[in-house]
Parts: C-alpha cells; structure tokens; sequence
C-alpha cells in the first residue's frame, strides 16, 4: 500500500502543472474537509504526553492528507474512470479470494492453524470489507452496467459473471468465517429488502425483497435448529452418584455447580484430577502441560476441553484413551475432536457459543474475540468518563487503556489487552465530546452537500465503512485507513453524473 501511494505521489510530480494543481487545492472544499481530520489529530498533540506513539499515529494517518490533496489536484475523474476503478476493485479483491482458499485448501501447502491466516497480503478484517464492497459493486452493476464498450457488447455473459461473483463473495466469508463481513451484508440484506419492498412499485422487486427477507428468516433457523441447538444441550448427569476418586484412588478436583461450561453437552469441570492429568500428559506429549499449544493459549486448558468433549475423564485413564493424532491437533490448540470436520458455519456457531459460555459463567475471556470486545468496550466507556471533555490527545490512547486495565484488575491476559475495536469509541476517548462531534460531522456533511452529484456505490461504501467502525478501529490501521479514505476520494471529489443529467446536459447544447 505504501509502494502504491508513492506511485500515485510519482505521477503528480510527473504531471507538473504545478500552479494550476494547486490553484484546484484552493477550491477543493470537500477535500479540505477530508483533510480536516487530520488537523484534529495535529491539535491532540498539544495535551498529549506519549509523543512516540502520537508520531506513529500521524505516520499511519498520512493518507488523510495524501489522498484528498492529489486527487483535488489531478484530473477530476470521470464517472466512467470510477467504474473502471471499482470493477478493478472487484477483479483483484476476487483474485485475493482465490489465493486464500487456495491456502485453505491446502494446496499451497502452507499450514494454517486459524481460519484468519488463509489471507496472506492483508488482515482477514479488511479483505471482508473489500468482499463486502465488491459485493455492493457487483449487484449495482447488475442493475446498472457501466457504460464501457466490452460490457456493453457481452453485456448477458456479463450479468452471469456478477452474479456467480456475488455468489462466490458470499460463501466466501462463511469460509473466512468473518462475523463482521457477515453483519455488514446481513444489515444490508434486511435494510435493502424492506426499503425496497416499502418504496417498489414493481411487483417482481417487491417480491425479490420478500424472498430475500424469508431467505434470512430461513437461513438463521437454520442455523439455530442445525448448529447452535446441539451445542445448547447438555447431557444428564445423576449428580447425587458421581464418583469423588479416579481410578487409581486420587480425589477429584472440586466442581462449581455454577460453572457449567460444556463441550459437545459435557460438563468441562466434571471429573477432573489436574494432578493425574498433567503427569500422564507429560508422559505422551512433545508440549509440556504447563506450557502453551500452538494457538498461544494454555495447553492444560486445551488438554482438558478436548477430553471433555470427548466424554473423557480428565486424568490418567482419560489421557491413555487419546491417539497419537489426538496428541497432535491437541498441541495445535484444537479444544474440541469435531473441529477438523466442522464446515466454517459450524466452526464459527461453536466459537461464538463458546465465547458467549465464557461471558456467562464470568471465565477468562482471553483469547475469544466477540467477548474480548465487551471488556474493551468497557475500558473503554470508563476512560471517556474521566476525560469526556478534551480527551486523552493523539498519543496517550494505547497508555490509556492500560492504566484503566490496571486500575480495574481486568481478567485479560496482558497480550490481549487492546485498544477499543469500535473507532466512535476510540475518537471520543482520544478527543473528546467536541472531537467525536466534529467525526461524527466530518463522516456525514460531504455526502449531505453533494447528495444530488454522487456515484451511487458511495452509499454501499459508507454503509460497510459505518457499521465496521461498530467492531473496528478502522482507522487506526495503514490498511482499514487506506480503504477508507482512499473510497472517500474516490466518490466524493469525482464527477458523477447520472444518465439523465447527462442526457438533458446534451438536449440544452
């Protein structure tokens, strides 16, 4: 991404014209108001103590003043040159898909330990994003192909390739098992559904918006009745006979009845002798018991989820029932034996269930995504209530949260103590009331004043671009702030004119 912006920064230089680039930049409201953000981050400098990081933050944040400023100042693109770059948007984010499942299938022979590393060039967070928008891109070019003479020629097998992409996209982040990339499309799905319904006045899209609403209805009880049921239900067990030794004579570790944290309907505390269990594990295994599995989590804890979900014993006799591949996918950190043959939709439910059993019975969350955001969150809103007026500044966000991490005695462990996955949150804590009210201003105004004059994909974008802020701190990454401003240029200082203005702008000539 760095080598592409100083391509783009060595063909402004090469274009000259240096006086009229800049007398543009003096008119380019819209892009002083994109760049204006960056000017809000410049000012927390001033109340800010950790300057190392703050300089760092402004390094990554760069783009808010590259992109704006040589796009106001080239040649204004064209609607036509838009919809090149999005179709190539679409081409390279669907070549992207096809070099991760390749991964995930084994073929490139890389060894993949999470569904997350199977996308190699940039997070598995941002290419669901990019999915997410081609899928946007590929739908409104179905119902409005660009006007470019190939298209137009093979206009049939080109509808067909849209829709076996949007196809693809979709499965595709069921594979990548992305819940993010899941919501945005889901809220899209329901939201253009009913707005279409309500506004059509045609039967057959009134009647594809209802079919695409059942689909969502079916879709997610399908998943409840196949996939989340299962895990619900919990075996019975005649507590009044359970045994209080193993079978070599060595007392049980005791169980909390309030902890029923269960694997495949077995009880994970249940018969649990941790000294036997450790001592026949060091016995059999290359990783110690005491130290972590190849997923960075505590292999003790790993061992004992894995027996419980076999509806072992976790001791001795437990540990002499597992195989040598058992041994093995227990020291990749696989919790439970129907891991390797779940499907991603069935991987994802037990993940979620598992994170959601964590939260409930108040266990570590460690190392579970969705409930690691809780806590996050948490933090989160505690430090916007003691600096809710100016802020923390630029620099201080990441000491921020430690220090609240520390004051609260948070129950994360220390490598999973990050910052607040949710970028609303992290401007508030970083600028305060005024600084998360003029985001909130800078992210709507634009498209407010330029509603009659913009490409239409600008609304799916801004649409994806608003709901991963909820779960991510989209820009406070050199990929989610590249994808973010770099589409904000894109839509907001081209010309877009759709074919009706074009037509009455000819018929007035």
């Amino acid at each position: 991404m760095s080598l592409a912006q100083f391509i783009i920064v060595g063909n402004w230089l090469m274009e000259r014209n240096f006086v009229e680039k800049f007398s543009k930049f003096k008119k380019a409201r819209y892009a002083h108001i994109i760049m204006s953000l960056y000017i809000i981050h410049l000012l927390g400098l001033l109340y800010t103590t950790d300057f190392n990081y703050a300089l760092n933050d402004l390094r990554i944040k760069l783009p808010i003043l590259i992109f704006p400023f040589l796009i106001s100042t080239s040649n204004t693109l064209s609607r036509k040159k838009v919809n090149i770059i999005l179709l190539t948007v679409g081409i390279f984010t669907f070549i992207s898909t096809l070099i991760s499942i390749s991964i995930y299938m084994g073929i490139t022979g890389k060894e993949i330990l999470d569904t997350r590393q199977i996308s190699p060039l940039i997070s598995h967070i941002r290419l669901a994003l990019l999915v997410c928008l081609s899928i946007g891109i590929s739908v409104w070019f179905y119902f409005t192909p660009p006007e470019i003479k190939v298209i137009q020629k093979h206009l049939k097998s080109f509808k067909v390739a849209l829709i076996i992409a949007v196809l693809w996209f979709l499965l595709f982040l069921f594979i990548l098992e992305s819940l993010t990339g899941i919501f945005i499309i889901s809220s899209a799905i329901i939201i253009g559904s009913i707005a279409t319904f309500i506004k059509s006045s045609l039967k057959k899209y009134r009647l594809v918006s209802a079919l695409a609403l059942l689909g969502i209805v079916v879709f997610s009880v399908f998943i409840e009745q196949v996939y989340i049921k299962p895990l619900i239900k919990k075996n019975k067990v005649d507590w009044a006979s359970i045994p209080k030794v193993t079978a070599n004579g060595r007392a049980y570790d005791s169980f909390d009845p309030q902890v029923k944290f269960t694997e495949n309907g077995f009880y994970n505390n249940l018969y649990l002798c941790s000294f036997e269990l450790e001592m026949a594990w060091d016995e059999r295994a290359r990783i110690k018991y005491d130290s972590l599995d190849s997923k960075s989590q505590i292999l003790g804890y790993t061992l004992q989820r894995y027996l419980t979900s076999k509806g072992l014993t976790k001791d001795s006799v437990g540990v002499s029932k597992l195989t040598d591949n058992d041994i093995r996918l227990i020291e990749k950190g696989i919790t439970n034996y129907k891991i390797p043959e779940m499907n991603p939709l069935q991987k994802r439910a037990y993940q979620v269930y598992c994170e959601y059993q964590s939260f409930k019975y108040g266990l570590n969350a460690s190392g579970h995504s969705l409930v690691m955001r809780l806590h996050y969150w948490h933090a989160a809103l505690l430090i916007i209530k003691d600096h809710w007026l100016t802020g923390v500044g630029t620099g201080d966000l990441e000491q921020s949260f430690q220090d609240k991490y520390n004051e609260i005695d948070s129950s994360l462990n220390l490598q999973y103590r990050h910052r607040a996955h949710n970028q609303y949150l992290t401007m508030a804590i970083a600028f305060g009331v005024f600084g998360f009210i003029y985001f909130i201003y800078w992210l709507f105004w634009p498209m407010l004043k330029r509603i009659k004059n913009i490409h239409p994909v600008y609304y799916i974008f801004l649409f994806i671009f608003l709901l991963s802020m909820l779960f991510e701190d989209t820009l406070e990454t050199q990929a989610g702030l590249s994808f973010s401003i770099f589409f904000t240029c894109i839509f907001l200082l081209s010309e877009h004119k759709n074919r009706n203005t074009e037509k009455e702008e000819k018929n007035s000539n």
